[in-house]
């Protein structure tokens, strides 16, 4: 029997980490969890996933990207997906693009990115799919 693909979930909200640890769980994932930036640098140091889902707004609005560019250094380009979840693209909506602006000229961090809240039949699909790939 083939080990289960291990994914790290980052995310500063409690109640959507413990929902989506237990909707990945019944798909057959084993999932380890961190709160914050600090706690994903530490779950990786212990072991290496191989998948992260990353939300990018948790102390700072950019915590995510920060910490994904981090990795990506560390790890190189296609050495961990990682896939950015984030509700984002609406508080851009909400607060306009100018405040934001900084951001336009970083390089993006990640392949893949979805919008809260979460479409989890979408989620899984496309989790299984870049486990197939890499």
């Amino acid at each position: 029997m083939a080990a289960k693909a291990e994914i790290l979930l980052v995310d500063d909200d409690q109640d959507f980490r413990d929902a989506l640890q237990i909707i990945l769980t019944n798909h057959g994932f084993e999932v380890r969890t961190a709160g914050n930036r600090h706690e994903a640098l530490e779950a990786l140091e212990s072991k290496k996933p191989d998948l992260i889902l990353l939300d990018v707004m948790m102390t700072t609005d950019t915590e995510g990207f920060d910490l994904a560019l981090e990795i990506r250094k560390k790890h190189g380009a296609g050495g961990l997906p990682i896939i950015l979840l984030t509700s984002f693209l609406e508080k851009v909506r909400e607060e306009g693009p100018e405040r934001f602006q900084h951001m336009m000229g970083a390089e993006w961090p990640a392949k893949w990115m979805f919008e809260k809240p979460v479409d989890t039949k979408k989620l899984i699909a496309k989790i299984e799919g870049i486990l197939k790939e890499g």
